[in-house]
């Protein structure tokens, strides 16, 4: 019985099925881009979520290679990156070591399953929302804190997959699912973070 996998799987498609339905309210009513683009993040993470626990309920085990969920999980991480990518307008390049660091340790882990390419695309993807954050960072972003927290959810999505490849008993609480609570907790937060930017702007 996966029993704390199956609460903390739960908790996270409420946390980001209601996060999606405000982001995209929010972008409705200020027509921003930014919260749409939000939405679609929260929506396409929950969907991949959904995926994995219907197979562990249905069929009794988690699976061992989902690309369903992966996919869905890969696209919310591309639209990260597209709301990372405008607000680059003016923005120096700089060499990141941080951002070279992070897709090297996704695509070595193979995150996001056993296939080279979707590794690929999942530390690509990583590697340029933490680059983007941390040049936003270090050119005197007004909104710092979204991209603090932007570098954080990339941080604990790659220590997620790392922790897994020592986790075998998923029936308890132990750091795996502190670790997949505190990404849902840290997703969420770019809501208001964004909202705020958006009321700014």
């Amino acid at each position: 019985m996966e029993s704390f996998e199956l609460i903390d799987n739960f908790f996270q498609i409420v946390v980001l099925l209601c996060a999606a339905a405000a982001a995209g309210i929010f972008a409705l009513r200020r027509r921003s881009r930014d919260l749409l683009i939000l939405s679609l993040a929260y929506a396409c993470f929950a969907m991949g979520t959904i995926y994995y626990v219907l197979y562990l309920v249905i069929i009794g085990i988690w699976p061992q290679v989902f690309y369903v969920a992966e996919i869905s999980w890969l696209a919310a991480w591309l639209f990260y990156l597209s709301a990372q990518i405008l607000r680059t307008e003016g923005m120096k390049c700089r060499f990141s070591l941080p951002a070279g660091a992070t897709a090297a340790v996704a695509f070595l882990d193979h995150d996001f399953g056993p296939s080279y390419l979707i590794s690929a695309l999942f530390s690509l993807t990583a590697g340029a929302i933490m680059y983007l954050s941390v040049s936003h960072i270090q050119n005197g972003s007004l909104y710092r804190k979204r991209d603090f927290f932007m570098i954080i959810c990339v941080m604990l999505q790659v220590l997620l997959y790392l922790i897994s490849n020592y986790t075998h008993d998923y029936t308890r609480f132990q750091l795996y699912y502190a670790v997949d609570l505190a990404l849902t907790l840290s997703m969420a937060a770019l809501l208001p973070l964004t909202l705020r930017e958006v009321k700014r702007a």
